[in-house]
């Protein structure tokens, strides 16, 4: 079965859409077949790979909201190595529904049970790219993932927010008692010579593992909770707007950017490493 990491931070901004269609390509273009899971009802990852109506998917194959009445949803295959399971403004009100069962849903899908096969059995990567709540689609998340990757802003207010998804992350983990590796955390937009950055990484780097001393059930990938930082570029804006990868618009438009392609090539190289998943040859 391939691995199934959820992006989640409950606070907005984080760059969890960016991060998962570069890293998405990026594993891509190493060999690596993936799938792309936008769970979140705003669609944004759904538009950066060039649908700009969610409406169009209503009521098809590829509706994710599909999943909420037991049908079976149809991947969209959008490039080469990479697949789509689009979002669906009416997720939200699924994830609001009273539902029985329904923060299981995506994980039912994904995972297979009761002698059904799952979906991730056809990949090698998972990508689920969840809302920025603590909400229903936030702990389906959660449960549907074997690895969890949180991007954060290192603001003081993006620190508190990623304090409080990490503890919605360890209270799923008892709640659901989910075998699940925290597979650590990015931080983006970085300024290396702003000193909030710096002090806010660093405050971080003492928090998170104190956390994590309190609740020695949650496995960690590596002891080096905190990935490279990925730095502060115009081109991530600019490549979401043009509906392109961040690859595809700094090999384009923006050669002078390419520190960011050797950062995104660094953190899927981690990934592969943190997931144990054989490397692939690539020609």
């Amino acid at each position: 079965m391939g691995k199934i990491i959820g992006l989640v931070n409950q606070k907005g901004g984080a760059g969890k859409s960016s991060l998962t269609n570069a890293i998405s390509h990026e594993l891509a273009r190493k060999g690596y077949k993936v799938l792309v899971v936008d769970y979140d009802p705003q669609g944004t990852q759904t538009m950066m790979f060039g649908f700009n109506r969610l409406s169009q998917f209503a009521g098809t194959e590829r509706d994710i909201t599909g999943l909420f009445e037991g049908k079976t949803v149809k991947p969209i295959s959008v490039k080469e190595n990479i697949d789509l399971i689009p979002a669906s403004p009416s997720l939200r009100e699924e994830a609001e529904s009273g539902r029985m069962g329904k923060e299981l849903v995506l994980a039912n899908f994904l995972k297979g049970g009761f002698g059904k096969k799952g979906l991730a059995d056809r990949y090698d990567f998972v990508l689920i790219d969840s809302p920025a709540d603590s909400g229903t689609l936030t702990v389906g998340t959660v449960n549907a993932s074997d690895y969890i990757l949180i991007p954060t802003r290192l603001t003081f207010v993006d620190a508190t927010g990623l304090v409080g998804t990490l503890q919605t992350v360890i209270q799923a983990i008892t709640t659901f008692r989910l075998d699940l590796t925290l597979l650590g955390f990015i931080p983006v937009a970085y300024k290396p010579r702003l000193k909030e950055h710096n002090d806010v990484l660093a405050s971080l780097k003492q928090t998170i593992p104190q956390i994590l001393e309190k609740h020695p059930f949650v496995k960690v990938a590596s002891q080096e909770l905190f990935f490279e930082p990925v730095n502060d570029r115009i081109a991530w804006a600019e490549a979401a707007g043009k509906r392109i990868s961040i690859r595809e618009y700094i090999e384009k438009e923006k050669k002078g950017q390419r520190d960011i392609l050797l950062t995104v090539e660094r953190i899927a190289d981690q990934i592969v490493k943190r997931t144990a998943l054989p490397e692939k040859a690539v020609a």
